[in-house]
């Protein structure tokens, strides 16, 4: 969706009637417009619910109000499956997309912003529909009876959404911020359900648009507010798929995501709230990605693109200083959080901690190999045990806490378009050199089915299970004299393998052509074979407690 798309057309019969939802909704006859009650409802002794681009802009400046969320509720257009898919989404989606953190797209704008547009009540329905399945089913135990158990119903929704959009793009009448919020919509549903390629093609096409519409106004604060940073967390959290793609269209990815951010966040000395901190860690890790992206890892360092060196810099730096001030803002203000704030913060904590060990790998400058046979040593990770235990720590903290809401009847936020604790859990397992955290990680994968984003919780522990087997198989072959280069030194496991990530959610490994650099006959039927300072943080679990 390009932007010359999505552009609005004039209508030159006069401006767009804005029925109120009680005659557009029931009566189907013309409103006559009146404010702020329509005369043709008075008349007939019926209560005037408004007009919709007004319940727009008011939720969005009076968020969390019952009254005007159950208004949209009731006036929603549709069958009965179609009101309890909305309907669903109203009480239980929305809270789980919220997560732990500030809820007015997912609790209010995007709720509104339904009531008006088809495209996004039939994505709302669907996602809800789907969320409802997840729930029943509790995340399927392969890739295959995940297709089969998802539910026909909201696939038929998501179709719909997607047809309503598309007429309203050909006929020019579609707003770009409906086709952003759209976008957004479509990612999290192909998400959820493992559609990667679908959901990175509306990603794709919501940042150009959002860059472009940038272009016209850089004072939108709906979308600096609650658009941009949404998009940031959603190419966050594809780095599963991202990570996998060709060295090409992981730099074209990294120069798509430079326009997510409109200002570049300083991080001062003290955070105002959980939601300040959130988003200085997202434009840290996300700068981080970027750069991970346009480097090439058959080069060593100092041979990779100067300014990329520097933006890494920049970016390990503001990983530093957030840690400074996050602790500063756990010590004054961590007693006041709620339950639900001391989780999040602790997964800014847990987030943080991945991006630092993924930060402090890095070469020195006077190191001549390629880049992605250093960064991958397992003893390049011996001195990071401790960080890896504060995810393993937090991370049990929270799934304790998740399993204590389910059993107590609260959503245990398990459903979520962001990245949360499986993406962390994954590195854990396959970077970690300690096999008791190792294996504590892979318990804490399996221990609460979740879906976050792209990541699969099910799934994700039985690809590392077949990484955990090759890894075995590769070192047993370099013990035993095999799989060396001409040189007589082991090939690392990266130069033999590729993870090929695709959808459905399903991977496969991809073996490269590295006969040349063998001086053993046996290594090739070796593969043929396989083919066959912490201490506030310490203070967590018991805040859990507390709180």
């Amino acid at each position: 969706m390009a932007m010359d798309q999505v552009q609005r057309r004039r209508r030159q019969c006069g401006p767009k009637r804005l029925n109120c939802l009680t005659i557009h909704r029931i009566r189907r006859v013309k409103c006559d417009e009146i404010r702020p009650s329509c005369q043709r409802c008075l008349n007939t002794g019926r209560k005037c619910d408004g007009y919709s681009s007004d319940i727009l802009i008011s939720t969005r400046n009076s968020p969390n109000t019952p009254d005007l969320i159950q208004r949209i509720s009731t006036h929603i257009p549709g069958n009965t499956e179609e009101k309890r898919g909305f309907h669903y989404f109203l009480k239980n989606t929305a809270a789980e997309l919220s997560g732990y953190y500030d809820s007015s797209f997912w609790q209010n704008l995007i709720l509104a912003a339904s009531a008006q547009e088809p495209s996004l009540r039939h994505a709302v329905i669907a996602i809800g529909a789907l969320h409802e399945d997840f729930s029943q089913t509790r995340l399927m135990l392969s890739s295959s009876s995940s297709d089969k158990h998802d539910t026909d119903f909201a696939l038929k929704q998501y179709a719909k959404a997607m047809s309503a959009l598309r007429r309203s793009l050909s006929s020019g009448k579609q707003e770009p911020l409906t086709a952003l919020m759209s976008c957004i919509l479509f990612v999290c549903f192909d998400s959820l359900r493992g559609w990667a390629e679908s959901a990175m093609v509306h990603l794709q096409s919501g940042l150009r648009i959002l860059r472009d519409m940038r272009k016209l106004s850089s004072e939108n604060h709906i979308i600096e507010d609650n658009i941009a940073p949404l998009f940031l967390r959603l190419s966050i959290q594809s780095i599963i798929y991202v990570d996998t793609r060709s060295a090409l269209d992981r730099r074209a990815f990294a120069g798509e995501l430079m326009n997510v951010s409109s200002e570049e966040i300083i991080i001062s000395e003290n955070f105002e709230s959980l939601e300040e901190a959130r988003n200085a860690i997202n434009q840290a890790a996300d700068g981080l990605f970027r750069i991970f992206y346009m480097w090439d890892g058959e080069l060593p360092l100092g041979q990779q693109p100067h300014e990329s060196l520097a933006l890494f810099d920049k970016y390990t730096t503001q990983l530093n200083l957030w840690n400074l001030t996050f602790e500063r803002f756990m010590v004054s203000k961590g007693k006041s959080l709620t339950n639900r704030e001391v989780r999040g913060a602790a997964l800014l904590k847990i987030h943080h901690t991945t991006a630092k060990i993924m930060a402090s790998v890095r070469p020195a400058m006077n190191d001549m190999r390629p880049m992605a046979d250093v960064v991958n040593l397992a003893e390049r990770f011996m001195e990071y045990v401790d960080d890896f235990q504060i995810i393993i720590n937090l991370s049990r903290s929270m799934m304790a806490a998740a399993e204590e809401d389910a059993k107590n009847g609260k959503p245990p936020l398990t459903f979520s378009s962001d990245l949360g604790l499986i993406g962390p859990l994954y590195y854990t397992c396959v970077k970690c050199t300690v096999p008791s955290i190792r294996t504590a990680a892979m318990e804490l994968v399996l221990r609460c089915p979740r879906r976050e984003g792209m990541w699969n919780s099910i799934l994700v522990a039985k690809m590392i299970e077949e990484y955990w087997e090759i890894e075995a198989r590769h070192k047993e072959a370099q013990e035993a004299g095999e799989n060396l280069d001409e040189f007589g030194f082991p090939v690392p496991l990266r130069e033999t393998l590729d993870l090929i990530f695709k959808d459905g959610m399903k991977w496969e490994w991809n073996w490269k052509n590295f006969q040349r650099r063998s001086n053993s006959k046996s290594q090739s039927l070796f593969w043929t074979d396989i083919l066959q300072d912490q201490s506030i943080f310490q203070d967590f679990p018991r805040m859990f407690e507390d709180n």
